[in-house]
Protein backbone atom coordinates (compact mmCIF):
# COMPACT_ATOMS: atom_id res chain seq x y z
CA UNK A 1 0.00 0.00 0.00
CA UNK A 2 0.98 3.09 -0.98
CA UNK A 3 1.44 6.13 1.29
CA UNK A 4 0.38 9.54 -0.58
CA UNK A 5 -0.28 12.79 0.85
CA UNK A 6 -4.19 14.39 1.03
CA UNK A 7 -4.95 16.94 -0.75
CA UNK A 8 -6.33 18.76 2.84
CA UNK A 9 -3.15 17.63 4.69
CA UNK A 10 -1.01 19.80 1.68
CA UNK A 11 -3.93 22.99 2.20
CA UNK A 12 -3.32 23.13 6.21
CA UNK A 13 0.48 22.71 5.39
CA UNK A 14 0.58 25.71 3.42
CA UNK A 15 -1.99 27.86 5.49
CA UNK A 16 0.67 27.25 8.35
CA UNK A 17 3.70 28.22 6.24
CA UNK A 18 1.79 31.68 5.54
CA UNK A 19 0.53 32.22 8.93
CA UNK A 20 4.38 31.95 9.80
CA UNK A 21 5.61 34.05 6.96
CA UNK A 22 2.69 37.25 7.55
CA UNK A 23 4.01 36.85 11.19
CA UNK A 24 7.88 36.97 10.54
CA UNK A 25 7.15 40.30 7.99
CA UNK A 26 5.06 41.65 10.80
CA UNK A 27 7.57 41.37 13.45
CA UNK A 28 9.88 42.79 10.80
CA UNK A 29 7.95 45.55 9.96
CA UNK A 30 7.65 46.86 13.96
CA UNK A 31 11.28 46.26 14.64
CA UNK A 32 12.03 49.12 11.56
CA UNK A 33 9.11 51.03 12.41
CA UNK A 34 11.13 51.22 16.08
CA UNK A 35 14.26 51.53 14.83
CA UNK A 36 13.66 54.21 12.87
CA UNK A 37 11.99 55.90 16.02
CA UNK A 38 15.10 55.54 18.25
CA UNK A 39 17.12 57.24 15.57
CA UNK A 40 14.42 60.49 15.31
CA UNK A 41 14.17 60.47 19.26
CA UNK A 42 18.51 59.95 19.08
CA UNK A 43 18.08 63.25 16.69
CA UNK A 44 15.85 65.05 18.31
CA UNK A 45 18.12 64.69 21.66
CA UNK A 46 21.17 66.10 19.98
CA UNK A 47 19.12 69.21 18.37
CA UNK A 48 17.91 69.76 21.97
CA UNK A 49 21.34 69.44 23.56
CA UNK A 50 23.07 71.83 21.16
CA UNK A 51 20.94 74.35 22.37
CA UNK A 52 20.72 73.68 25.91
CA UNK A 53 24.11 73.53 26.12
CA UNK A 54 24.80 77.05 24.50
CA UNK A 55 24.80 79.36 27.50
CA UNK A 56 26.53 82.35 24.96
CA UNK A 57 23.04 83.18 23.53
CA UNK A 58 20.10 84.50 25.41
CA UNK A 59 17.50 82.06 24.13
CA UNK A 60 14.78 82.05 26.84
CA UNK A 61 11.48 82.05 26.11
CA UNK A 62 11.11 82.43 22.88
CA UNK A 63 10.67 79.90 19.82
CA UNK A 64 14.11 79.47 17.80
CA UNK A 65 15.56 78.17 14.38
CA UNK A 66 18.52 75.44 15.06
CA UNK A 67 19.62 76.64 11.79
CA UNK A 68 19.87 80.33 13.19
CA UNK A 69 21.96 79.12 16.04
CA UNK A 70 23.92 76.58 14.93
CA UNK A 71 26.49 76.84 11.96
CA UNK A 72 27.30 74.36 9.74
CA UNK A 73 28.99 74.64 6.43
CA UNK A 74 27.70 72.00 4.75
CA UNK A 75 24.31 72.66 2.64
CA UNK A 76 22.11 69.43 3.48
CA UNK A 77 22.77 70.31 7.16
CA UNK A 78 21.63 73.32 7.23
CA UNK A 79 18.98 72.73 5.21
CA UNK A 80 17.88 70.32 7.79
CA UNK A 81 18.83 72.17 10.43
CA UNK A 82 17.14 75.52 9.32
CA UNK A 83 13.37 73.86 9.26
CA UNK A 84 14.04 72.63 13.37
CA UNK A 85 12.20 74.94 15.42
CA UNK A 86 12.71 74.28 19.05
CA UNK A 87 9.95 76.19 21.81
CA UNK A 88 12.34 77.55 24.77
CA UNK A 89 10.43 78.28 27.97
CA UNK A 90 11.58 79.20 31.40
CA UNK A 91 9.99 79.13 34.53
CA UNK A 92 11.96 80.54 37.75
CA UNK A 93 10.31 78.66 40.66
CA UNK A 94 10.18 79.43 44.26
CA UNK A 95 13.65 79.47 45.71
CA UNK A 96 14.70 76.96 48.38
CA UNK A 97 16.32 77.90 51.74
CA UNK A 98 18.72 76.21 53.54
CA UNK A 99 21.05 76.59 56.60
CA UNK A 100 20.82 77.43 60.28
CA UNK A 101 21.51 80.78 62.29
CA UNK A 102 24.82 80.89 61.26
CA UNK A 103 24.67 80.78 57.59
CA UNK A 104 21.97 81.11 54.90
CA UNK A 105 22.10 79.68 51.48
CA UNK A 106 19.36 80.42 49.03
CA UNK A 107 19.07 77.88 46.11
CA UNK A 108 17.44 79.63 43.18
CA UNK A 109 15.94 77.46 41.12
CA UNK A 110 15.14 77.81 36.73
CA UNK A 111 13.06 75.27 34.97
CA UNK A 112 13.87 75.09 31.26
CA UNK A 113 11.03 73.38 28.80
CA UNK A 114 12.53 72.88 25.08
CA UNK A 115 10.09 70.82 23.00
CA UNK A 116 10.26 70.29 18.98
CA UNK A 117 6.57 70.12 17.80
CA UNK A 118 4.89 66.91 19.33
CA UNK A 119 8.52 64.98 18.51
CA UNK A 120 10.17 65.56 21.66
CA UNK A 121 9.78 67.65 24.78
CA UNK A 122 12.17 67.91 27.31
CA UNK A 123 13.13 70.14 30.82
CA UNK A 124 16.23 70.81 32.17
CA UNK A 125 16.67 72.07 35.74
CA UNK A 126 19.09 75.55 36.68
CA UNK A 127 20.54 75.74 40.27
CA UNK A 128 22.14 78.51 41.03
CA UNK A 129 23.47 79.75 44.91
CA UNK A 130 23.24 82.79 46.92
CA UNK A 131 24.56 83.96 50.68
Amino acid sequence: MKKAISLIEVLISVMLISIVIVSLLQIKENNLFFLQKTKDTTKYNSYISAISLDNKNNIRNKNIFLGDEVKFKDDEIRRELKSIKIKVKDENLDPLELGNEEYQLKVNIKKTHLSIDDKIKKIFYRFSLEN
